[in-house]
């Protein structure tokens, strides 16, 4: 089985979210080279693979209100090591949205996304999902 995993925490400071997703490195190199055709190393963090990454991201993971509207988020440098590659997202939402991952799909058909989810910043994580390639959907309250 293939996994990644993702931490989301509400932070009440700014009124935002902000996801922290981590990735084996290989297998989102392998993803990156898929999809543009030649070989891709994120080792070397520079404008034309943090935007590379960024078109994957935003091919892959969609938020939505409760409404069904798209809700826009920022994308910050990812962070490099030779085992993973932290992603961060951070968008404002209200309490209700809707997570769609297909993170590595197009790769493994049995691969993971595992989230932990903190509404509350003072206690500790409290709602825990999944999406694989039959369920890419869910929705926080």
């Amino acid at each position: 089985m293939h996994v990644s995993t993702a931490e989301l925490i509400f932070s009440d400071v700014n009124n935002e979210w902000r996801l922290i997703k981590n990735v084996f490195t290989e297998d989102i190199e392998h993803a990156l080279s898929k999809m543009n055709g030649n070989m891709v190393k994120l080792e070397e963090i520079n404008p034309k693979n943090q935007e590379m990454l960024k078109r994957y991201i935003i091919s892959k993971i969609k938020i939505h209100n409760k409404n069904g509207k798209l809700i826009d988020y920022d994308i910050y440098p990812y962070q490099y090591s030779r085992e993973s590659v932290d992603i961060e997202i951070r968008f404002k939402s209200k309490k209700t949205f809707r997570i769609q991952d297909e993170f590595l799909f197009e790769l493994f058909k049995d691969h993971r996304n595992i989230y932990a989810i903190r509404k509350n910043p003072q206690n500790g994580f409290s709602q825990h999902e999944m999406t694989n390639i039959n369920s890419t959907i869910f929705t926080i309250q």
